[in-house]
């Protein structure tokens, strides 16, 4: 480089040499590139637009959410598919059976029919003759029955007698098998005693030992169990005197409560109350409950079946309660975000009052107000403030939404879950724990108390709008799933997210996991009076549950023998025992087996060891026979018991051929006969015309069955079909959310652009003239091209390669450029990642912009080829 020439000249060759090479790239470099893109779009439109009624999300984030909508709806379809094909099968077995019964009814038909008809063609001779010749087959038939039932005794004793002997080969063979393992442990153990004299010693010292230790091991778990039933028998008098104290102090405060209680109602309340309809939904709102999960797919399919039902008996409560000012309370100015502790309480104490004027009317237990619930309430209002500020927030179930948190709706799950474990109850909830209420009013106690009281008549009585399926009234109308009788806790409080919005905490008395944690202490109801009637129930609930706590544990302390740490004392005695009984066996035959060493030679253990073997040999011929017998008494048993079952059928068979004739004789000997065939007419007639009703019936709901088959399987491919185009849709709009991206981070301001010592520019005033020179010689290089292209074209590439060669080798710029491209410009558009260029460049025309521009790109791709084509040239 001519480290002479001064900066503007550099950047003037260097603009006129990128505009010239654009004039040689562009049209190939530019028009595939825009080819590529128009492929691009063209391709993503057909693809997310095939289906008309195809959801269309803009966002990569609402393709997400559009996907998990079709998938749900899609499952849900399919499980409704699914109960379809089993009523579908089931109807189709009932037409088959009616079928069969039509059939066989109308065989009968033809069969009564005919008698009726043989009976009027015959004479009363012939039929009394007809009559005496099935009475002399009944006899015959009696006869042979009678016959093969005296041989049906005589086998059945037999057969009884077979298994008997049987019964005692198997005995034998049982008694010979268990001689035979006794005469091979024999000959083993004699034959360890000649081969294996010091291995038996060394076992019978090995057996005495196991034998002391487990002897030992018996000992302590006989001292463990009477000390087991001493510490149980201990814990179980400390719980029952715990609880008899307990029951005192109910049983005091209870009737302090009957002496002393008015019958005023509180000021808390004013003259505000809350009461169900007569019509209230409560045994369906129960059977939603029972459904499932709120919002799960039973739940939701239960709801959408008697939601017109929940709604018309729920809807008429609306109407019926209304808020009354408390007067007192309207100049009592509140900051919801930062409620006194006696705010919180009184506040809790109204929702809890008019919660339970509902609960209580529905034979339901109370909501009680702890310290406990209100901790929860407060830590939960005060981390919505915290995080959200003073915007509501809003999640999409499944998905991460505000903070990265996750939760429903204006729920945030994730601060509902924390503020529970740090009070002391279970992470999550059957319900998520809260309602939330959203009446804006003024902060006052009162406005808020007009909140509250509309947020729970909303949420019990018109809790279908705004998208809802009566899942807060199953909230405040949950009991506990195991223990209906158990403590229902509330908490209650405020914030101030974007409006006012009302807190309620409730869940069961099962919900608690940390009770040193978690404070039972209920918070009395302030003002000037107040009413007792939901303490005094309570109490009386508590009463009822210790007496139950006091007689099982009286009961446990009569049966301390029955308590598990007892039993599984005594199962490892038990377990002991019988190691003790084995180890001390084993031990005595291993010294039986030394002694019987020690005062035997090797040639006498020799003797009895063949006389074993010889015996052994005996038992085992003994025993071959033995089994073989029994073999061939089991297979003449089956035979005896085919031929009882051949004769058990035979018998069948003349029970059914004598009642037969029996009811033909009957028939033929009836004066009334012509009456007996048509009353056997009509009857039958009867009950076929009942079946082919019936029959009717059940192809009728079969087809439909079959047609709402058809429509669920042409639905379900449909959406299968656009879940498809919607999972193509997510991953398209993935991909351009991270292009974006990356996009974004290449183009941030921290990025280097261009090397500054190479392309430093001069100051505001100096651009012009230098721009303008720039431009001319631009144009004085366009014109020498276009006159050699029109001699040659050839001449032209030649050319215009000497003079961009000539240029590379006086300013060595081509490589700097290509490079400073490649690593600033990452965007489709042409020059937005050179900030140099477009700023050298906005004060002139359009075309010289473009060319300026695409010749920056170009130089990526043949900067470095341009210098080899340049020393070729020369």
């Amino acid at each position: 480089m001519d480290l002479e020439q001064s900066k503007p000249n550099q950047v003037k060759q260097k603009i006129a040499l990128t505009s010239t090479i654009a004039l040689l790239g562009a049209s190939v470099g530019v028009s595939h590139q825009v080819k590529a893109d128009d492929l691009a779009s063209e391709g993503a439109q057909a693809s997310n637009t095939s289906e008309e009624s195809l959801p269309k999300p803009e966002t990569f984030e609402e393709a997400k959410a559009t996907v998990e909508a079709v998938e749900t709806n899609l499952n849900q379809q399919k499980a409704e598919l699914a109960q379809v094909n089993a009523s579908l099968a089931d109807k189709e077995k009932e037409v088959e059976q009616l079928q069969a019964q039509k059939t066989e009814q109308e065989a009968a038909m033809t069969t009564a029919q005919t008698v009726y008809t043989e009976t009027i063609a015959s004479s009363e001779e012939n039929l009394l003759a007809e009559a005496q010749a099935y009475q002399d087959q009944l006899i015959a038939t009696e006869a042979e029955l009678a016959e093969i039932q005296t041989g049906q005794e005589a086998e059945a004793a037999a057969l009884a007698s077979q298994k008997a002997t049987i019964a005692s080969q198997s005995e034998e063979a049982k008694n010979l098998t268990k001689q035979v393992v006794d005469s091979e442990q024999e000959v083993a153990k004699l034959n360890d005693m000649i081969s294996k004299p010091q291995a038996i010693s060394a076992a019978a010292q090995a057996a005495s030992d196991g034998t002391q230790k487990v002897v030992a091991e018996l000992e302590k778990a006989k001292a463990d169990l009477a000390s087991q039933k001493t510490l149980v028998t201990q814990q179980i008098t400390e719980d029952l005197a715990i609880n008899k104290a307990a029951l005192a102090n109910k049983e005091a405060e209870l009737s302090g409560l009957k002496i002393t209680a008015p019958t005023a109602q509180s000021s808390i309340v004013g003259q505000n109350k809350m009461q169900a309809p007569q019509s209230y939904p409560f045994e369906e709102i129960k059977k939603l409950a029972a459904s499932g999960y709120i919002g799960s797919a039973s739940y939701n399919s239960y709801y959408r079946k008697h939601a017109d039902t929940i709604i018309a008996k729920a809807t008429p409560g609306d109407r019926q309660n209304q808020y009354v000012d408390i007067p007192a309370d309207r100049t009592r100015f509140v900051d919801p975000d930062n409620l006194t502790l006696e705010v919180q309480n009184e506040l809790a104490q109204f929702a809890a009052h008019m919660i339970n004027g509902v609960r209580q009317q529905l034979g339901l237990v109370p909501v009680i107000v702890t310290v406990g619930s209100q901790e929860f309430a407060r830590l939960l209002s005060t981390s919505y403030k915290q995080t959200h500020g003073n915007v509501r927030p809003w999640f999409v179930y499944g998905q991460p939404g505000a903070a990265g948190h996750y939760g429903v709706g204006p729920h945030d799950k994730t601060l509902i879950e924390a503020s529970a474990v740090a009070t002391g109850l279970v992470q999550r909830d059957d319900n998520m724990y809260e309602n939330v209420g959203a009446f804006n009013d003024v902060h006052t106690v009162n406005g808020i108390k007009r909140g509250i009281y509309d947020s729970i008549k909303y949420m019990l009585f018109t809790d279908n709008l705004h998208g809802n399926t009566y899942g807060h009234a199953v909230n405040f109308l949950r009991v506990d799933k195991h223990h209906p009788e158990a403590p229902v806790y509330l908490g209650f409080s405020t914030s101030n997210v974007e409006s006012l919005n009302e807190h309620f905490v409730i869940f069961p008395e099962s919900n608690i996991v940390d009770h040193n944690r978690f404070s039972k202490s209920q918070i009395a109801a302030s003002g000037d009076t107040h009413d007792y009637s939901t303490r005094v129930a309570t109490v009386s609930a508590g009463i009822a549950t210790i007496k139950g706590k006091i007689a099982s544990l009286e009961s446990r302390l009569k049966a301390v023998d029955q308590e598990a740490e007892i039993i599984a004392a005594q199962a490892k005695i038990m377990q002991l025992q019988e190691q003790v009984e084995q180890s001390t066996n084993r031990s005595a035959l291993l010294n039986h087996q030394m002694t019987q060493q020690l005062s035997n030679s090797k040639g006498a253990l020799r003797t009895k060891l063949l006389a074993a073997k010889t015996e052994l040999e005996a038992l085992q011929t003994k025993l071959d026979q033995s089994l073989a017998q029994l073999a061939a008494s089991k297979v003449t048993l089956h035979h005896m018991e085919e031929a009882a079952a051949k004769a058990s059928a035979k018998v069948a068979a003349l029970m059914t051929k004598k009642a037969n004739l029996e009811a033909l004789r009957d028939f033929k000997a009836n004066p009334n006969r012509l009456q007996l065939a048509l009353k056997q007419i009509d009857q039958t007639k009867q009950e076929l015309e009942a079946t082919s009703v019936a029959l009717a019936n059940a192809q009728e709901n079969l087809s439909s069955l079959q047609t709402h088959k058809a429509s669920l399987t042409a639905v379900i491919a449909t959406a299968e079909h656009q879940l498809t185009l919607l999972r193509t849709l997510v991953q398209e709009k993935e991909d351009r959310w991270v292009e974006a991206r990356i996009t974004e981070l290449t183009d941030s301001p921290r990025l280097p652009i261009l090397d500054a010592r190479e392309f430093l520019l001069p100051d505001q005033e100096d651009k012009t003239s230098i721009v303008k020179e720039v431009v001319k010689e631009r144009k004085e290089l366009l014109d020498a091209s276009a006159k050699m292209a029109a001699e040659s074209t050839s001449l032209v590439a030649e050319a215009l390669v000497g003079q961009v060669s000539e240029m590379v080798a006086t300013n060595a710029i081509v490589s700097k450029v290509a490079s400073s491209v490649t690593q600033t410009s990452t965007k489709k558009s042409y020059g937005a990642g050179s900030s140099t260029t477009s700023n050298m460049t906005s004060e002139f025309d359009e075309s010289t912009q473009r060319a300026l521009k695409a010749g920056v790109v170009m130089l990526a791709a043949v900067g470095l080829a341009g210098v080899k084509l340049r020393k070729t040239t020369k």
